[in-house]
C-alpha cells in the first residue's frame, strides 16, 4: 500500500495546534508534501488559519521511505527532519519557489511535528535563584576593549562554557540548574561579544562583526584571566565552541586544565547558506528552524524550544558570522603542529541525531588530537548540553572523570 496523508485529520489536528496558530500568524502561502509519484497534501495557510488548497506555492518532495523514516516514533538519527533529507545530504528536493520555502519552512516543520505526533517527555526544571551575573572588562586582540557579560553558580574548581553559533550563555540555564549534581565545581559561562548581553566591542560598529581562530581563542582566554580563577578552568563547548575548545587547547594549552568539546569535527561544511543573510527572510524564524531539526526528538520539546527561542534573537547577521567562522577558519590542520607536550587533555563528545557533525566525524577529529578520548552520546543531537540538560549532565561527569 502506497504512503498516504490523512487530509482531513491532519488538517483538522493544524488548526487546533496552539503553536501552528502561532507560527502561522500572518502567513498567506499554500505548500504541498509530496513523493515522486503523488502530492500526498495541499496546506493553503491564510491568515493564521490552515486549509485545503492547491496551486502550491512550492512542493517539499521526497520518497515514500524518507516520509515513512522522518515520521517514525522513534527515526533513525540523522532522518529527524525536513532539512536531513534535502540536498547536500538526501535525495529530497523543493520544487517551486526556493524563496517562499526559506520564508515559511516553520510551518512545514511544525506540520511534519504534527503529522508524526510523537509523544513528549518533561522538560528540564529551571530555576536560576542562586546564578549569580557580572561584567568582565577585556581586550581582545583585532576587536579592542570589550565589556563581557559571565554567570556562574556553585563553587569551586572552575568549569568555563561556550555558547553556540550566534547564541548566548542562557543555553547553559538547565544545566546550571543542575548544578548540585556538580560538587566542588564553579560552572561559568559568557556571551561572546556581539551575543546575548554583551554588546558589541566597543570602538567597532554594531554590523562590523567578525569572527576568526584568533579573535575567537583570543577572547576565550582574556575572559578566563580577567576571571581571575583560582585555577585554569576545564574549557566545554559544542558545535562552533566545540572548535574553539580545541584551538584553545591548542593555541594556548597552559590556559586551561582540560578541554571537551561536542558535535566538531575536523573541518565543518554545508553550514553556510544564503538565507542566512537575506533580506527577504525572516533571520528570527529562519535561523531557529535552520539548527532545530538538529536535536534529538527524543529530546523534550520545551528544552528544544527553548534553543528556538534562543536562536529567534540574535544580532542581525551575527549567527552567519559565526558559521563562517566555523566552516572557513576552523580547521584541525591549521592547529595540529601546535599540539605538544603542554597540550591539556582533550575528550571529544558527539550527539548521534546530528546529521551535520555525525559521531564519525568527531572520532576522526579525535584520531588527530594527540590523547583525545572520543565518546557517544546516544540520545542527543547537536545542542546536547541545551536541549536534554539532565542526559547530557550524565556525559558530562563521565567527561570530567577522565580528568581526575
Amino acid at each position: 500500500m502506497a504512503f498516504a496523508i490523512d487530509r482531513s485529520s491532519l488538517l483538522a489536528r493544524l488548526a487546533g495546534d496552539g503553536e501552528f496558530a502561532s507560527l502561522a500568524a500572518g502567513s498567506n502561502v499554500v505548500f504541498a508534501l509530496a513523493t515522486p509519484a503523488a502530492t500526498l497534501i495541499q496546506i493553503r495557510v491564510q491568515d493564521g488559519r490552515p486549509f485545503g488548497g492547491a496551486g502550491a506555492d512550492f512542493t517539499v518532495i521526497l520518497e515514500e521511505d524518507a516520509w515513512i523514516s522522518l515520521l517514525a516514533e522513534q527515526p533513525t538519527p540523522g532522518t529527524q527532519h525536513i532539512l536531513a533529507h534535502l540536498a547536500p545530504r538526501g535525495a529530497g528536493e523543493v520544487r517551486g519557489d526556493h524563496l517562499a520555502f526559506a520564508q515559511h519552512i516553520h510551518l512545514v516543520r511544525r506540520t511534519v511535528e504534527v503529522l508524526a505526533g510523537r509523544a513528549d517527555v518533561p522538560p528540564t526544571p529551571v530555576d536560576l535563584s542562586l546564578v549569580e551575573g557580572r561584567y568582565v572588562r577585556v581586550d581582545v586582540d583585532g576587536w579592542g576593549t570589550c565589556d563581557v557579560y559571565v554567570e556562574s553558580v556553585g563553587t569551586g574548581r572552575p568549569i568555563v562554557f561556550l555558547h553556540t553559533a550566534g547564541a548566548d550563555s542562557t543555553q547553559f540555564h538547565g544545566l546550571f540548574s543542575l548544578a548540585d549534581r556538580f560538587p566542588g565545581r564553579r560552572l561559568i559561562s559568557f556571551d561572546l561579544p556581539w551575543h546575548g548581553r554583551s554588546s558589541p566591542a566597543q570602538a567597532r560598529r554594531l554590523l562590523d562583526y567578525e569572527l576568526t581562530s584568533e579573535t575567537y581563542a583570543g577572547c576565550v582566554v582574556a575572559v578566563i584571566a580577567a576571571l581571575e580563577l583560582e585555577e585554569p578552568p576545564v574549557l566545554v563547548g559544542a558545535s562552533m565552541a566545540g572548535a574553539a575548545v580545541v584551538e584553545v587547547a591548542a593555541r594556548h594549552p597552559t590556559s586551561i586544565a582540560a578541554a571537551i568539546g561536542c558535535q566538531v569535527g575536523p573541518r565543518v561544511g554545508n553550514r553556510h547558506n544564503a538565507w542566512l543573510r537575506n533580506p527577504k527572510v525572516n533571520q528570527a524564524l529562519f535561523v531557529p528552524e535552520w539548527t532545530f531539526g538538529l536535536m534529538s526528538p527524543n529530546s523534550p520539546k520545551a528544552d528544544r524550544d527553548r534553543v528556538w527561542w534562543g536562536y529567534s534573537q540574535g544580532g542581525y547577521a551575527v549567527y552567519e558570522r559565526d558559521i563562517v567562522y566555523y566552516t572557513t577558519c576552523w580547521d584541525i590542520d591549521n592547529v595540529a603542529p601546535m599540539f605538544d607536550a603542554a597540550t591539556p587533555p582533550v575528550v571529544l563528545m558527539s550527539g548521534a541525531y546530528d546529521y551535520t557533525v555525525p559521531p564519525a566525524a568527531t572520532m576522526s577529529l579525535a584520531q588527530r588530537v594527540p590523547g583525545a578520548v572520543f565518546h557517544e552520546m546516544p540520545e542527543l543531537g547537536h545542542f546536547p548540553h541545551a536541549e536534554n540538560p539532565v542526559a547530557f549532565a550524565e556525559h558530562l561527569r563521565w567527561a570530567l572523570a577522565t580528568f581526575e
